[in-house]
């Protein structure tokens, strides 16, 4: 243990005598900084045991036999070195015979399997080796052997297809999730042609379904494979017993630029296989693929498919069939998402999915049936979001009008959609300035997004109400200052904790997670320097200062008058993702007329203006807080 709280370990290496070598740095700014504050402190340390005793040894100095011989030492440094000599002399025109010949009989005779681990590591390195030897030692019996002749013999991206034989048959009949491991990792190695038996039958195993790497390792290895033979990819899945790879394969078929073969064959699938899990993957991979696509061409086989999903026993796949049939313009599933919307007898959640799927199909009556739920419980939320997306001309007196019925978190989503249109923003503006909204509920996540609008007059009501968003680094400075010298430790120490969790949570926690609560837009704040008052008050008053990359803004303008700011988290050819303050937004790219990238942070200028100064000592208190505290 260091007694050094900001010690950060990064390697850690043997050496001759069985000490061990620790590299590392202290830096109090190793999260989330812009700057490196400590330049000299990183250190190397050696760790004994007992009463090490250094040794003096010169390997590239041993005979081809000792080099050997040491392949049986106890410590791996000069095991390590001694291969790395012997590749040396191999490399330079040596010659290997006797050395390969006594590395063939340590890795026969041996049996320890690191030691035979160590000769076949050797071999392989001195060139000793041929495909023949390795394609043996696939039914070696123990699976770190079997594992290592897999990668051996994919590692100069052939096998031969003698080795791709014995590949494929091991890929569905080898009992060791180690071996299976080191053949999905060996896939990309290999050419794509060459890929398609081993997926298939490393797909087979529903006992890797949650194993930590081999579904994902699998799926990186032949997700290539969509662009080479689409139909063949699709029947990827029906052998599949993977969850993930089943869902990932449907979604890249459907966000493929060829996509209508492909969805025509996983129409197919839908109807030849009748278990739910099998189903439900590949609907949700479906319409993930198709997110952003307000219509898509119906598959031919549809209809056949939508009678028996629609007709079967679960509820889920029912209903994510009729929001696939929504994206095929299938005129029964507008009918039944529309009933289920406004079914009060069903559950919040299914009525949510039906009014975000309605929303984004953006059919007609939408918008009207959206003005009609914003008093439903259920789903109020989610209509008052949806609202932003429809011009709807009574919309802004609607949600102003019921504004103090408004929970605190739909009080901001009312304030986002008002916020989104210079038409409404205007009227928001003027229920601020006669006090029906009160000032204090405009964060500056809205105070920005109204200042988005770019209209002249608007901005400068803002301005008037709200102060001057876009400070200059010396007002910022000053700013700091002052906070400064009011924040003192004894002040501090009166900070109302649970009252500052309080204010967290509203103008923080959408964005940040602390202690295990708070949204995942933005860094994670736990382990960062809460305590350090600088670097707390350069955050919040500037945090524009330096913008990381994954943190830059775009202000996108649709074509039906909308403006967007946010992160995007995500882009393919027919969509963007966009996360806003409040809610995920996925934006076909025909309806995009401009985008715009800001140079400012997501987190905005701003946040501790509306704040009174004990509100300010209270917020900076909890953001200090080693503990999580209850809500007043």
């Amino acid at each position: 243990r260091s007694k050094d709280p900001w010690h950060v370990g990064v390697n850690i290496q043997y050496g001759p005598d069985g000490s061990v070598f620790i590299t590392d740095w202290s830096d109090i700014g190793e999260c989330h900084s812009v700057r490196n504050t400590q330049r000299e402190t990183g250190r190397i340390f050696k760790v004994t045991y007992g009463d090490a005793k250094p040794i003096d040894v010169n390997v590239a100095k041993l005979s081809d036999d000792e080099l050997v011989a040491l392949h049986l030492h106890h410590n791996d440094w000069h095991v390590r070195h001694a291969r790395r000599v012997l590749q040396e002399r191999a490399a330079a025109g040596g010659d290997m015979t006797l050395v390969r010949k006594a590395l063939l009989k340590m890795f026969v005779e041996h049996q320890e399997v690191p030691r035979k681990l160590r000769a076949l590591w050797t071999l392989h390195a001195i060139g000793g080796i041929d495909d023949a030897f390795l394609v043996s030692q696939l039914n070696h019996p123990s699976e770190y052997i079997r594992g290592w002749a897999v990668k051996l013999l994919c590692e100069n991206f052939q096998a031969g297809p003698t080795g791709l034989h014995r590949l494929a048959a091991m890929a569905g009949s080898d009992t060791s999730a180690y071996v299976r491991l080191q053949l999905a990792s060996s896939l990309q190695r290999l050419p794509l042609k060459d890929r398609w038996d081993i997926a298939s039958g490393l797909l087979k195993h529903a006992e890797d379904a949650k194993d930590q790497n081999l579904p994902l390792m699998i799926w990186y290895g032949i997700e290539p494979l969509v662009d080479s033979e689409l139909s063949r990819f699709v029947d990827l899945a029906r052998g599949a017993a993977i969850p993930l790879d089943r869902n990932h394969i449907a979604r890249r078929v459907a966000s493929h630029g060829q996509a209508q073969l492909g969805l025509e064959g996983l129409t197919q699938l839908l109807i030849e296989n009748s278990d739910e899990a099998f189903q439900l993957d590949l609907l949700s991979g479906m319409l993930k693929g198709l997110e952003g696509q307000r219509s898509v061409a119906m598959p031919q086989s549809w209809t056949e498919a939508f009678a028996k999903l629609d007709n079967g026993k679960s509820a889920r796949v029912r209903l994510a069939a009729i929001e696939l049939a929504l994206v095929f313009s299938d005129s029964r599933a507008l009918q039944s998402l529309q009933s289920l919307a406004i079914d009060k007898t069903a559950s919040a959640t299914d009525r949510q999915r039906a009014v975000r799927s309605l929303i984004a199909k953006k059919a007609p009556g939408v918008g009207a049936l959206l003005v009609d739920l914003v008093d439903d419980a259920a789903v109020q939320s989610e209509a008052i979001r949806g609202l932003a997306e429809f011009d709807e001309s009574a919309t802004p007196e609607l949600l102003l009008g019921r504004y103090e019925r408004l929970n605190s978190s739909t009080k901001q989503d009312a304030l986002q959609t008002l916020a989104s249109r210079v038409a409404w923003g205007t009227k928001l503006m003027d229920a601020i300035e006669t006090d029906r909204v009160p000032r204090k509920d405009v964060t500056a996540f809205t105070a920005r997004q109204l200042l988005s609008l770019n209209n002249v007059a608007l901005s400068a009501r803002i301005t008037k109400a709200w102060g001057e968003l876009r400070t200059t680094p010396g007002d910022k400075a000053k700013l700091i200052a002052g906070y400064k010298k009011r924040l003192t430790a004894e002040a501090l120490q009166r900070a109302n904790l649970p009252a500052g969790r309080a204010l967290f949570d509203k103008s923080c926690g959408n964005c940040h997670r602390m202690f295990g609560a708070g949204g995942m837009i933005g860094p994670e704040i736990t382990g960062s320097q809460r305590t350090n008052l600088d670097y707390v008050l350069e955050n919040l008053i500037d945090p524009s200062a330096a913008v990381s990359k994954d943190f830059q803004m775009e202000v996108i303008l649709t074509d039906a008058g909308r403006v967007i700011t946010g992160l995007i988290v995500d882009e393919g050819d027919q969509a963007v993702i966009v996360q806003t303050a409040n809610e995920r937004l996925v934006i076909p790219k025909p309806e995009i007329e401009q985008r715009t990238l800001s140079q400012v942070s997501m987190m905005p200028d701003g946040l501790l203006q509306p704040l009174s100064n004990d509100q300010v000592r209270d917020l900076i208190g909890y953001l200090a807080s080693p503990v999580q505290v209850e809500l007043p």
